[in-house]
């Protein structure tokens, strides 16, 4: 049976338990240590967390047979993810009510280092995600025990942790799997190894037609991992990894028009759109060495290192038109490269002491982390991306960031309190080059600008463990998102903004008392302050708003028989549910740009955009002792608003009126569909597999969007359409 460290119920939860259970709590527990393995973000002992959490084995992934990493995030309660792409790569995730758009909000892992954006500090975009194949489990952490990590720490962190090497032998698995569309996947992977070490090789080819016309993608990742144990008391692992993108994968979305015509259309004429591309090209290696320095004592050291070249040629983009007032489709042939490399080193102690009267679990680790960034844009006046190519903007931007942190757990009986802080110290040196009309040699510096910011983030966290199998938690901590470069760029100028910060508490429950499963609720709030908009007025970023979200968050996995009739059967439920009550500016202003935050004027009280009130998460299945699993499963959105005016109109037109866009003459814009609310949405998803008992192969199908229903998801630079039905079989063969 899966097992789900899930969320939540209501206080009626912890009362139903402490009147059970009250007689039996006689005694005062010794708490078990709160190690931190060199992969994971959570400790070992899930009694002494002091927040909110979520984890998706390996297991729960094979059960579900996801088609993407979309529809699996989308299981865990507080997270909202808009899909773009039908390949799940570029990743647009956010946690409780935070914008969605690129990830940008949140910290996203792989085995604890932060090797999945282009630059976590200096441009925190998500284009890539860890391959499903190459995950053992998926953690999620949104509490005060964030301070231990970063950047992004307001809304919350993922991390996907890697198969681990085999040490009892040789071991592999192949899957092929095919679809609708012209989907194709297939997935290889062995290794062997002992108790003293080891090697794993992961390869993975995977390519379809896309959701639109001319959106084909094709994907490849290729990784190596080792371990290797020096002694009894030492280790190391290494892994390196390759991917590459190719895809006709486009960030710009359709008109109303062209959505009513079809939705699935490719925009524009196919001669030119057939130009689009997409291509990333990524390598990545990490390095983690852990030394038990004795029983009580241990010391981890990372190094990771990432290099990644992305290009996208786009000849669509939505954009201002001062002389009418509006935004419109324009003809744009526009190639932008750009070049990331990344790397950083991370020592971290943990001990076990009994400082102070009582037991202690101490955490103190060092980051020290660079970036550099060049991003070029050319535009071609001939209408073609062929030669001359005329410059339009680079930038150049190194960072050097340096964290320290330290975290100590006194465990005293059923209690676990749990103070610590994080210092970061972020530096950037910046270079803006002037475009040179017919020349494309960016050999003109235009601007330079060096910055600096140090931010203290302190957090305290609380478990009370007074209840068989059941914690109690509370925290606060202090969160920060360092911005996207971009927004530093205006008028051939530079400027410096500032991380968002953010004051972020919780107060929950998670038990496994009931002997029919799992549940935990949390409640939560998270106050923002310095929130990054662009003023309409020379299109100016700056630190200028201030946001609140509040809301519950709830989960559980329970077995109905036990619950429903005191006997055990094969029929489960899991449910995800957050119900984001408040997610509002607390100030007025106005806001240009790209549409991530809304285009023109906000007032304090107007929802947040992209932050639906309800989404829900529901899954009914039944596993027969033959090998025989079936699952059918529900999601649903709530409404939301695709701008900060909190304009309404579900349609794809959306809103039928003016748009006010900053003081100037108003003008209509229900052509685009730029303006409105993302319709609530309800999709209906279905998988069946066939393991035969004593044997190694696995038969599975999955449907998504069981009805075929259209809709769209975004309205950020024009209508982005979701996937339609979406079929798929494959088999798995496991050695």
């Amino acid at each position: 049976m899966t097992v789900f460290r899930k969320t939540m119920m209501t206080s009626a939860v912890a009362m139903a338990l402490s009147s059970g259970v009250h007689a039996q709590q006689s005694e005062t527990r010794t708490l078990p240590p709160v190690e931190v393995k060199g992969s994971s973000i959570l400790p070992g002992s899930m009694e002494t967390l002091p927040g909110s959490s979520f984890v998706l084995s390996r297991e729960d992934l094979q059960a579900r047979n996801p088609f993407s990493i979309i529809e699996t995030i989308r299981e865990i309660p507080g997270l909202h993810v808009v899909g773009e792409d039908v390949a799940g790569t570029h990743l647009n995730i956010g946690l409780r009510g935070l914008n969605p758009r690129r990830s940008s909000r949140t910290l996203l892992l792989e085995d604890g280092a932060p090797t999945i954006f282009f630059a976590p500090y200096g441009d925190p975009s998500a284009h890539y995600s860890t391959p499903l194949d190459r995950v053992d489990r998926i953690e999620v952490l949104k509490g005060s025990g964030q301070i231990l990590y970063g950047p992004q720490t307001m809304g919350g962190m993922i991390n996907f942790v890697t198969r681990p090497v085999p040490t009892d032998g040789t071991r592999g698995n192949v899957r092929i799997t095919g679809g609708n569309r012209g989907y194709y996947d297939g997935h290889f992977s062995v290794g062997s190894g002992t108790e003293n070490g080891g090697v794993m090789i992961d390869v993975l080819k995977k390519q379809g037609d896309g959701i639109r016309q001319e959106h084909g993608f094709d994907l490849q990742d290729v990784a190596l991992k080792g371990m290797y144990k020096i002694s009894n008391n030492q280790r190391i692992t290494g892994k390196y990894s390759n991917f590459q993108e190719d895809s006709r994968f486009s960030e710009t979305g359709l008109t109303a028009a062209e959505y009513r015509a079809n939705p699935f259309g490719a925009g524009g004429t196919l001669a030119s759109l057939r130009q689009e591309r997409f291509t990333m090209k990524r390598d990545m290696a990490q390095l983690i060495h852990e030394l038990d320095l004795n029983e009580k004592a241990k010391l981890t050291r990372q190094l990771y290192y990432t290099n990644t070249t992305r290009q996208s040629r786009r000849i669509r983009e939505f954009e201002y038109d001062d002389g009418n007032n509006e935004y419109a489709l324009e003809t744009d042939y526009a190639i932008r490269p750009r070049t990331y490399q990344t790397y950083g080193i991370e020592p971290k102690l943990q001990l076990r002491h009994s400082s102070f009267g009582v037991e202690n679990e101490t955490v103190v680790g060092f980051r020290y982390h660079e970036e550099r960034i060049d991003r070029k844009k050319y535009i071609f006046s001939n209408g073609t991306f062929a030669d001359p190519a005329e410059e339009d903007e680079r930038l150049k931007v190194n960072v050097k960031a340096m964290a320290a942190y330290a975290q100590n757990t006194f465990l005293t009986g059923d209690w676990a309190v749990t103070p610590g802080v994080r210092f970061e110290r972020i530096s950037y040196d910046k270079t803006l080059y002037s475009p040179d009309v017919g020349v494309a040699s960016f050999s003109e510096i235009d601007a330079t600008l060096k910055h600096s910011k140090s931010l203290m983030l302190p957090g305290l966290g609380v478990a009370w463990n007074g209840l068989p199998s059941t914690t109690v938690f509370g925290g606060i901590h202090k969160g920060f998102a360092p911005p996207r470069p971009d927004r530093d760029v205006a008028g051939g100028g530079l400027y410096a903004t500032r991380p968002e910060t953010s004051i972020t508490s919780e107060i929950g429950i998670r038990s496994s008392a009931l002997k029919s499963g799992s549940v935990e609720a949390t409640l939560f709030n998270m106050d923002i302050s310095d929130l990054v908009l662009q003023s309409s007025s020379g299109n100016v970023f700056r630190n200028a708003g201030r946001a609140q979200h509040t809301g519950i968050e709830l989960a559980g996995r329970l077995n109905s028989g036990e619950l429903l009739f005191d006997q055990r059967n094969n029929v489960f439920v899991s449910v995800s549910y957050t119900n984001l009550f408040t997610a509002k500016f607390k100030d007025s202003g106005t806001v240009a740009g790209e549409g991530e935050d809304g285009y023109g004027i906000y007032a304090a009280g107007n929802r947040l955009p992209y932050a639906p009130k309800h989404m829900l998460t529901l899954n009914l299945s039944y596993e027969r002792p033959d090998g025989w699993r079936g699952r059918i499963g529900l999601t649903h959105l709530s409404r939301q608003f695709g701008n900060a005016q909190n304009y309404t109109g579900t349609s794809p037109e959306g809103y039928q009126g003016t748009v006010d866009l900053g003081g100037l003459t108003p003008a209509a814009q229900d052509e685009e569909g730029l303006f409105g609310e993302i319709p609530a949405l309800t999709l209906a998803n279905a998988s069946l597999s066939y393991s035969p008992v004593g044997e190694k192969t696995t038969w599975f199908a999955t449907v998504e969007n069981l009805t075929d229903k259209r809709y769209f998801n975004a309205r950020t630079n024009g209508l982005q359409p979701g996937r339609p039905r979406t079929v798929f079989v494959g088999v798995r063969y496991s050695f």
